[in-house]
């Protein structure tokens, strides 16, 4: 083959995959113009994207530590209806939320079980933080991730209203507001 023969070989295969390449991304951007298929990211009020909703899953069955390190099952917590916040101490929408759970619990406190799921102080900085806003409520650690990865727990802060039979009813991912959680209370579990 000679070399005039070669260069025009060459130029019509680069012809030829530049028009299978323009053709592939114009036909890929026509047809997902013209498809009525939409892609929607399913969310919750106040979600965190990365947080996976939990709401009517049964609480994972994991254990937990206090803060002088003994080793506590979350199938003893259930029984009662529990408010379970994940939280850690520098997250600041977890700062500005903690007098809106100190309140309810004690508003709520006698027939809802709170409890306090530190994600990653240490228990002198957690219980340091939980005196400085008067929490009396319980204060466990899930020092090896394994009750926020049962949940998809990603992010704090997030609260999880559970009933007494274990479900989580009611997920709030993001900050949380006296109204939002009253809310929630009485709609998941009404007096």
């Amino acid at each position: 083959m000679g070399s005039l023969a070669l260069v025009r070989a060459r130029s019509s295969l680069l012809v030829t995959v530049a028009a299978v390449v323009i053709v592939s991304v114009l036909g890929g951007w026509w047809s997902s113009r013209s498809s009525d298929d939409t892609y929607e990211l399913e969310t919750t009020t106040g979600s965190i994207a990365l947080n996976k909703v939990a709401e009517g899953s049964l609480f994972a069955s994991v254990d937990l530590q206090t803060a002088t390190g003994a080793r506590v099952s979350t199938d003893t917590l259930i029984g009662q209806p529990l408010i379970v916040n994940f939280w850690f101490s520098t997250c600041e929408p977890c700062r500005r939320e903690f007098p809106v759970l100190v309140d309810a619990h004690e508003q709520y406190g006698e027939r809802i079980r709170f409890i306090g799921v530190n994600l990653s102080d240490s228990a002198e900085t957690a219980t340091a933080f939980t005196d400085q806003f008067g929490a009396t409520y319980e204060t466990f650690f899930d020092r090896d991730g394994r009750l926020t990865s049962a949940l998809g727990v990603a992010t704090a802060p997030v609260t999880m209203l559970v009933d007494a039979g274990g479900v989580v009813r009611r997920q709030l991912t993001g900050e949380i507001t006296a109204e939002s959680l009253t809310a929630a209370i009485r709609e998941v579990f009404p007096s």
